[in-house]
Order: C-alpha cells, then structure tokens, then sequence
C-alpha cells in the first residue's frame, strides 16, 4: 500500500518544534502559577477576579440600564475600577500569611451563592434578603438548593480554590512588617476607591440616583455588609423595651347575654397575588370554590412589606407601616389585645413561625404532627398541606381556656400557601388544572408559561383550603356566630421584568409583591351578629386598603374596645350602623 512518506516526516519534523515551544511556554505558565506570592498579591488577584467573574449580575444589571462596553465604556470601565478597589479593600482586612485560605475559599463560595440567586431569581442583597435567609428553616431551605447553585459556585470558586490549594504563601519575618504591608495596601485601596469616585462622581451619581438597586448587586459587599448590619448592630444596642398595648380592652356589648359565641378565623396568607385570584378578575378559573361561597373580595390591597419577616409582624401591629419601620421599641400586637380582652386565641403554624406575633398566646405547628397516621396523605418529609391545619381543630380548641373559650375564640392560620420557588409541591394532584407546571426550583429554566402554571395551581388549591375552611366553620354554626377573613402577607414576582419570588426592597418592589388578595365570608351570624351592611361592604370592594387597616378592622368587627383601635382604620366601620357617617371624612392609607 503507498504511503505519504512526505507528510509522515513533516509531522516527524513538527513534533519536536511544538515540543520546543510548548515545553518552556508551559514551564512558565506553571512557574506563574505556583510561584510563591504575598498575601497581599493574593488578595489583590482575588478581588479582580470577584470583580469579573462574581459580578456578572451588576454588569448585565448595568447593560439592561443602559451602561454598555460600547455605548459608555469609561464609564463602565470606571464602576469596574471602583469594586476592584472596594473587594481589596474588604480583602485587605484578611491578607494574612497563615489560616487565611479557608477564609478566602469562604468569601468565594459566598460571592458565587450570592452570584447564583441574583442571577437565577433576580433578588437583590439587602438587609432585608439576609434576614428572610437567617429566618429560612430547612423544608424552605431544600426547595432552594439546585445544580444551578452547584454550577456558580464552581464558576466564581473553582478555578481560584485551585490556585489557592497549591500556592505557597510568603510570609515576612516581622508581624510588624506584615501588618504594614497590609496596612499599604488598605491605604492604597482606599485611596483608588476615593480618588475614582471623586473622578467618575458626575457620571456615577445620577446613575446611582435613577437606580439605587444596583449597589445590592455588588458581590460580595452587599452580602457581606448587609449580613454585618443584621447580625452586629443588635450586639451594639440595648435591647428594645417592650410596650404592651392591652391596658384598656375589653368586650363590647353584643356580648352581653350571648348564646352562641364568636369563632373567627383569620388566614394568614402566603405569597398569594391579588391578580391571579378569578373572584378579582382574573381570565384563569382558579378560585372557583369561593365564587360558589358568596365572599366578599378587595381588590386593591397593599402590603405591608415584600417579605414574611417584615409583613407578619406589621399587618398584627397597631403602629400601620410608617410607625412600625420606625419603632424604637417591641410593642404588643393584636392578639394580645384580643386575648386581654378575655377571647381565646391560637396560632396554627404550616409556615417558619409567627415571626414574634404568638409569642404570647397559645400556638401549635403542623411539623409537630406531621408523622401522625392520620396525617399520612397530607404531610410528606416533614413538610404539609394547607389542610393539615384543620386536622383535630376542635380539640384544639377545647384545650384553650375555658373562661375565655366562653367568651370567643379567634383562630390564625398561617398558610404555607404559594411558597416558592417549590409551586409544584403546594397543590394536590386534584388541584392540578393548569399544567405542565415548572417542577425545577431554579424558575428561570423553566419556560414562564409553566411557572405560571406551578403557581396558579397552588391559588387553586388555596381556594380549596379556605373554602374547607368555611364547610368547618358552617358545621359549627350552632355553637359559635362564625366568620373567616384571609388576606396574604405580600405578592411574588413570576419572570416579570427578570424577577422571581419576592423580598425585592419596597421602593423598587414591583406592583405583584405588593398587591394581596383580601377575602372575606361573614355569612356564618357573626357578620349578622355585628349587623354588617352586605350592599354597603359590597361598595367597598375597590377601595384602597393596606394591611395597616387590618389591627382596627379585626378589632371593629369583633367589638373589642382598645385605646389602640383607630376607627378611620377600620375598612369595615361605615358598613356597621353604630358607625354609619362618621367616617366620611377618614383618611385614605396608601403604601
């Protein structure tokens, strides 16, 4: 057979060529690679590569606004500059010769995490996103964890834990002489960071005014500092006093000679939008059950925060949203005031806690008896169904005081309703109408018709849980005067504008975290009891309301008189006769 003998001895000839200059080229890039460096170099090389590869949520946050490479590259440039001098300032505190590695694997696993949720779900790093994450439990904490998360953490940290893992480190003789070698590079950092600002002030200050958000996408900084304000302030302050706000309640007249007393159960809602309930016009059927109850529904709710943490506690508040921000001490809340009042009250819990609103009063968690047999359909790994909640409530009644039992009982239910981003496990088979659904918690790989989908599901089958919840309340119309109110505790976003879930900080919220569906049944005689003015409530459906309405309209309908009760507050007030004309002149709240 003929052979190319020609080719054969050109390739001969070219090995060793490539051998000669590939050789010494990669003896050089390992010499680069593993040459000894200062702490001081590392922490330099590390910041640059934070800058770059850990930010790529600032940079095409900064593109969509508007800063390109082409359209304002000095610009650009100028931003790159100023995190690079930021993260070598924040480094430079930890460039140390020895046990500092693991520090800085550390600080690159948290910048890739970070890089992850900004990216995937498009929440930003504040304060309040660090507290919701220190309040998550491990059920929340699961449906968070994906190969998404695997996949940044290796981009942000993999390549540099390598170099890191076989870098010798050079160490001075003198601790005094490594302080000062840091102590160059803090100075030298600080000053590019002042002098760059000082330079790009002009172009940077009007951006940062129009986009204020953007400083929550810096990576690490903004989880680092928003982590340090959350966890350390409270080490530097004395600890809030606490303010009870029961002095003065008490029952009003219609309890006087009662033979059936109150039963009100108030459903805290979660993650629930205003707009994708059908009884608020929405094109889906997905509240078809409430529709065949003759509620009532309020369609322009605001919440009170874009999160749990921040809502929970201020819709129970007296304080309403501006004063609740600005406390300066613990105050009670209205269950303590209902229960001073001498009702019975319990908190049902199928979320992570009552964030301090039941501290004071009796409560219970479905996680306590999601093992039990009986339970065996609705609760899996810990976690359960809305309807769990509902299971042996009548002993649970029974087992609150029976002097206050006597006089009423006010239930909450905290829902576990849409909580994301795991929509798929919050509807049972039966309530699956909309499908295929996202079954992936890292929505943003999901086409946003399924995530749609996921999530619509779970309203209907919180349709289903509030709509047992009143067949339970009808059942018990001969002991008790009954009623129901539901409202969520803030929105969620679903791919709108690139966002997913909620916590997005108030100001830049979109209208979807904050608009919550309100809905109420009063056709169990405790509306009647209260002489509730159905035509007149029926008036009120468009009103703007905001969960600082919710304290005085709870108190209001319950006739519980308190010195905290506020009468222009009370969303219901005008439908009662005892109050007809006297709220004409009542201010609108607005968020």
């Amino acid at each position: 057979m003929p052979t190319n003998t020609s080719a054969h001895s050109a390739a001969g000839a070219a090995s060793p060529t490539f051998a000669l200059i590939l050789g010494p080229l990669w003896l050089a890039l390992r010499r680069l690679w593993l040459a000894p460096r200062s702490p001081q170099a590392v922490v330099v090389a590390l910041a640059l590569w934070v800058t770059v590869a850990g930010n790529l949520a600032l940079w095409s946050e900064l593109f969509r606004v508007g800063v390109g490479a082409f359209s304002q590259p000095v610009l650009l440039l100028g931003i790159a500059v100023l995190v690079w001098s930021a993260t070598t300032v924040l480094l430079s505190l930890l460039a140390w010769p020895r046990g500092m590695k693991p520090v800085w694997v550390a600080l690159l696993v948290l910048a890739g995490v970070a890089q992850h949720y900004m990216l995937d779900f498009g929440v930003l790093i504040d304060t309040t996103m660090v507290g919701n994450v220190l309040a998550t439990d491990a059920r929340e904490a699961r449906d968070l964890l994906s190969p998404g998360l695997v996949g940044h953490v290796l981009l942000v940290a993999g390549l540099p834990t390598l170099w890191l893992w076989r870098l010798p480190l050079l160490a001075r003789r003198s601790a005094w002489g490594q302080l000062a070698r840091s102590a160059l590079l803090l100075a030298a950092s600080v000053g590019l960071l002042a002098g760059g600002t000082l330079v790009m002030y002009r172009q940077i200050a009007p951006l940062v005014r129009s986009h204020m958000h953007l400083r929550y996408t810096i990576n690490p900084l903004a989880s680092i500092l928003s982590t340090a304000s959350v966890t350390l302030k409270p080490l530097f302050k004395r600890g809030k006093p606490f303010v009870p706000i029961s002095a003065g309640a008490a029952l009003g007249t219609s309890y006087a000679g009662q033979t059936r007393v109150p039963l009100l159960v108030l459903v805290v809602g979660e993650t629930a939008r205003a707009g994708n309930f059908s009884l608020n016009g929405y094109a889906r059927d997905t509240t078809p059950e409430l529709a065949g109850l003759d509620v009532l529904s309020w369609r322009n709710v605001r919440s009170c925060g874009t999160n749990t943490l921040a809502s929970v506690p201020c819709m129970f508040s007296s304080l309403g949203k501006t004063g609740y921000e600005k406390r300066d001490a613990e105050y009670g809340n209205l269950l303590d005031v209902l229960q001073s009042a001498g009702l019975a009250v319990l908190w049902l819990d199928n979320q992570s806690g009552c964030k301090g609103v039941c501290n004071r009063v009796a409560s219970a968690s479905t996680a306590a008896v999601a093992r039990q047999p009986a339970l065996a359909g609705l609760c899996q790994d810990g976690e359960c169904m809305d309807e769990a909640l509902l299971h042996g409530l009548d002993e649970r009644i029974l087992s609150l005081p029976e002097a206050q039992r006597r006089n009423g009982v006010v239930i909450v239910m905290h829902q576990m309703g849409s909580h994301g981003p795991a929509y798929y496990k919050r509807a049972t088979p039966a309530y699956k109408r909309f499908m295929p659904e996202c079954t992936n918690t890292v929505l943003s790989e999901c086409p946003q018709q399924e995530v749609l989908n996921g999530y619509d599901n779970s309203i209907a089958y919180t349709d289903h849980f509030l709509a047992s919840t009143v067949q339970w309340l009808k059942s018990r119309s001969r002991q008790f005067d009954t009623a129901m109110l539901y409202v969520s505790d803030h929105g969620e976003s679903l791919g709108e504008y690139g966002l997913y879930l909620h916590g997005v900080p108030y100001a830049f919220a979109p209208d979807v975290q904050k608009q919550v569906p309100m809905v109420a049944w009063l056709d169990g005689g405790l509306g009647a009891r209260r002489h509730m003015d159905r035509d007149c409530l029926q008036t009120s459906l468009d009103a703007p309301l905001t969960h600082d309405n919710y304290f005085h309209t709870v108190l209001g309908f319950l006739d519980v008189q308190s010195p905290a009760y506020r009468a222009p507050l009370d969303a219901w007030a005008a439908c009662r006769p005892d109050f007809h004309g006297k709220l004409a002149s009542a201010p609108v709240q607005t968020h």
